[in-house]
């Protein structure tokens, strides 16, 4: 009789001890459930390295000679570093390097904007539709000679090509192109988000330099106000659509001056049939 009874207490202490352990059982469902979430921005791709993509002797630097007529066709074309990637847009690969469609952060008037820059007889986009695969993978320079190509098919005197560099910190920490950046960090915690546009002028028949432009810009912010991957990324898009405007404003100091010198330097007139 004593044994069956101690059988029973042990039966109906079973579902108390359950019950005790309830609170346990539910608090790591929720830090699993938590950790589980999508509590990280993932940063976009880094920048072209357009510096590598001119001619890589010092020797056929040197040699490269301007040619482009006056008033000339542009070609404007972003590109990045190889297969780029960021919240709003995918570049597409072309051998090293990515094409990026313009409507991730140009806007039409941009384009009406550089049509008003002297000598320049008109502007075209350079598609990705429109630029070969680069020769040798991996290689910056052949990456340069597929762009110039493709803008060579729509008869462009001049490759403008320009790439933006974004980068995040948080505090003293930089989490690099295609890091993470946790959502909704302490109020302690400074975020900066800042982006470079560079943008290079190159003469799609021989490859020479003509010249070059760069703007930044940057926002400050608490890092709570990063609570969404959304919040970030309106941030990102904002901070390179400011550094791009700036770039356009002093590209086209640059190119006044560009034009200018090769008006004194007597480049031949563009021909009627456009710019080849």
């Amino acid at each position: 009789m004593i044994l069956g009874n101690a059988r029973r207490a042990a039966r109906v202490r079973a579902p108390m001890h359950a019950i005790r352990a309830l609170p346990i059982v539910l608090s790591t469902l929720l830090v699993s459930l938590a950790t589980g979430c999508h509590t990280y921005y993932r940063t976009p791709g880094g920048p072209a390295p357009i510096g590598e993509m001119t001619d890589p002797s010092i020797a056929e630097k040197l040699k490269a000679v301007p040619e482009s007529p006056m008033p000339a066709t542009l070609a404007l074309v972003r590109v990045q570093e190889g297969r780029y990637s960021s919240r709003s847009v995918a570049g597409v690969y072309r051998g090293g390097i990515s094409i990026v469609t313009a409507d991730d952060l140009e806007l039409p008037e941009d384009a009406q904007r550089i049509a008003k820059w002297p000598e320049v007889r008109a502007i075209t986009r350079l598609t990705a539709v429109l630029v070969p695969q680069a020769t040798a993978e991996n290689q910056p320079y052949s990456a340069m000679l597929a762009l110039r190509e493709g803008a060579a098919s729509v008869h462009a005197d001049i490759l403008a090509l320009y790439t933006i560099d974004t980068t995040f910190r948080v505090d003293d920490f930089s989490p690099g192109a295609l890091g993470l950046v946790t959502l909704g960090l302490a109020p302690t915690k400074s975020a900066v988000v800042n982006a470079t546009a560079s943008l290079a002028f190159l003469d799609v028949r021989t490859g020479f330099v003509y010249g070059t432009a760069e703007a930044s810009s940057r926002d400050d912010q608490i890092a709570n106000s990063w609570t969404s991957e959304d919040a970030i990324d309106q941030c990102r898009r904002r901070v390179e659509r400011e550094a791009l405007l700036k770039l356009f404003e002093r590209a086209g100091a640059a190119w006044a001056e560009i034009a200018s010198a090769r008006r004194a330097q007597g480049a031949p007139p563009q021909a009627a049939g456009g710019g080849s």
